[in-house]
């Protein structure tokens, strides 16, 4: 692991004006890196730099200089141009973080030349290499200048030397692969040459070689490498920046229903401005930002299981007796697509509709019910059936919509009014009682089947009781372990239908692996869950309208942001005349920011 040296401009340290430091203008037809490698982890760093000043342009006055950490110490550090030691002092950039800033005097005219030569120590460049245990590891790359300012093609050079105990063939490098390998002068060197490159970009290169010339690395945890990438990853956390703006801008929204602009803009700002302060501040986010989505979560599962509107329960009140299984499931505040499967097989039982298909779940209307609520309600009656009224919009929506699935179809409007009407029939009544009692029933029914040995008379009792049975919360569990034991239960309204749903097991797997009732009856009851999971995504309680999304509601924010916004345009736009100079914005909305400068550099 290494250090990156950090990006370097050739700036003005004084300036008079902006537009003076866009005069700067120079080429680099030469530029050395050396760095030597010492045993304490430290390495020795020289530059020898090049700079041709064009004609016209703005002196060279000052070189800043990038450096790969702030732990730098500047006493060890010295300049000098065209080999004269420059006795200007040495100071932290003003521009580049972490560098220093080198005064040149006399400084480099336009049209003129000259050699600039930098070095210092610095603590902390050689790691523990990460993939080889018995290796250090050092990366680096010489410092750059901004393109505005380059001109022209450098060649470039980066040499680093190594204690020559090593062997050549010891010496390993990273993705860029070394131009020369050779012993120099008591040491073992190994150099990348750059021909015809541009000086406005990094050139970074790597070296791995054994660490037994050193006395110590510098270790990190993979929980510290991951730390160090991310502080020096500028793209990445502006990317995983851009990603938590807008998943923050989802989850803002989704709590304030949509309101809270002017509260959301300014947030963004101010986490714009603190993530550009700090690297940690950015990376907390993430976590919080996760907690605030599972706690909205939360929140929405709770208000999806509880559902029930205010009842005007009665403690201590009688017992509400007379639900149809639908009813009943709702004061239970079973899920929603549980409910609309018990509504369905309701009316399959009744022969109000028929079965178009089993997978997905298909129903018809019965040749005859095409007509008005009470008309079709006195045809039942003749048929020897009753229709609820819950059940009345359900076969509307099925009539106008022939052929569709079920999970298809609209039916919010219908759940919607079987949920009121359900907690409207238990005004009065003691709801807990209440739910005790269809509890019984559900459990004595299932009592009673078990106790059937004839399959037959089981068969007849499930299909007269199958609604109970199915809403009891270990349904699944008794239909499975009737089919280990050999009895495997169909609905006479799935044989009867127009698929061919008879009552013999499958005789191989349902086609693409889909559990459909008519390939495996001897699995009712994962069929009927499977429809049931169907029908969940349809039936949230929020989106049908029985409860409301969480939500903060903040549009009197939004209100007050607007009227200041008004007031001040209507006072700025009511102010006498006066000389002298000025500035002025216009804004539409909730928030808007604006600002005027003049004079300095």
């Amino acid at each position: 692991m290494t250090r990156r040296i950090a990006l370097a401009v050739v700036t003005a340290a004084v300036l008079c004006s902006p537009a003076l430091a866009q005069e700067y203008s120079f080429s680099v037809p030469e530029m050395e890196l050396h760095v030597t490698v010492n045993p304490d982890a430290s390495v020795k760093m020289e530059y020898r730099i090049e700079f041709d000043c064009n004609q016209g342009a703005h002196a060279i006055d000052i070189v800043d200089v990038g450096l790969p950490h702030a732990n730098y110490d500047i006493s060890n550090m010295s300049a000098a141009l065209d080999g004269k030691p420059l006795e200007t002092s040495i100071s932290p950039s003003e521009y580049v973080t972490p560098g220093v800033e080198v005064p040149l005097f006399p400084p480099i005219e336009g049209g003129h030349s000259g050699v600039f030569e930098f070095q210092c120590t610095m603590p902390d460049l050689v790691w523990q290499d990460t993939t080889r245990a018995d290796y250090a590891s050092l990366r680096i790359t010489p410092t750059w200048f901004g393109s505005q300012y380059v001109t022209g093609e450098t060649d470039l050079s980066i040499a680093i030397y190594l204690p020559d105990d090593l062997q050549l063939d010891e010496i390993l490098y990273h993705k860029k692969e070394f131009t020369i390998k050779a012993p120099m002068a008591g040491k073992k060197m190994v150099a990348w040459l750059f021909e015809d490159t541009r000086a406005d970009h990094e050139h970074m290169v790597g070296v791995s070689f054994p660490k037994r010339v050193m006395d110590r690395v510098v270790h990190i945890s993979k929980l510290g490498l991951l730390w160090k990438w991310w502080e020096e990853s500028a793209g990445a956390r502006v990317f995983v920046g851009l990603v938590c703006l807008v998943l923050f801008g989802i989850w803002f929204y989704r709590v304030s229903a949509g309101t809270g602009s002017c509260i959301f803009i300014p947030l963004v700002i101010l986490l714009i401005i603190l993530w550009s302060a700090s690297a940690a501040l950015e990376a907390l986010f993430i976590p919080l930002l996760i907690m605030l989505w599972l706690i909205v979560g939360r929140v929405r599962a709770a208000r999806q299981r509880s559902y029930l509107p205010a009842i005007a329960s009665v403690p201590g009140g009688g017992i509400k007796r007379g639900l149809a299984v639908p009813e009943a499931a709702v004061i239970l505040e079973e899920p929603l697509g549980r409910v609309l499967t018990l509504v369905i097989f309701g009316l399959l039982k009744k022969k109000l509709v028929t079965l178009a298909n089993d997978d997905p779940l298909t129903v018809n209307l019965v040749e005859g019910y095409e007509v008005p609520r009470k008309e079709r309600r006195r045809l039942a009656r003749e048929r020897g059936t009753t229709i609820r009224g819950f059940e009345q919009p359900f076969l509307e929506v099925i009539a106008k919509n022939p052929d569709t699935p079920v999970q298809d179809l609209d039916l919010s409007n219908a759940m919607k009014n079987l949920v009121q009407t359900s907690a409207k029939r238990m005004e009065g009544f003691d709801l807990e009682r209440t739910r005790e009692y269809y509890r019984s029933i559900m459990a004595k029914a299932w009592e009673e089947a078990r106790q059937i040995g004839d399959v037959s008379k089981r068969t007849d009792y499930v299909d007269n009781n199958l609604g109970w049975l199915m809403l009891h919360d270990d349904a699944p569990v008794y239909f499975s372990t009737w089919e280990r034991g050999g009895y495997h239960y169909s609905p006479r309204w799935g044989q009867s239908g127009p698929v061919g749903v008879g009552g013999a097991a499958p005789s191989g797997p349902a086609v693409g692996g889909r559990t459909s009732l008519g390939d495996v009856a001897a699995s009712f009851a994962g069929w009927s869950e499977n429809v049931a999971g169907r029908m969940a995504s349809t039936m949230d309680p929020i989106s049908i309208g029985v409860v409301d999304a969480p939500s903060i509601n903040l549009s009197g924010v939004d209100k007050v942001g607007v009227d200041f916004l008004k007031s001040v345009a209507e006072s700025s736009s009511s102010g006498g005349g006066g000389g002298g100079g000025g500035c002025a914005c216009a804004c539409a909305g909730c928030a808007c920011a604006c600002a005027c400068a003049g004079g300095g550099r």
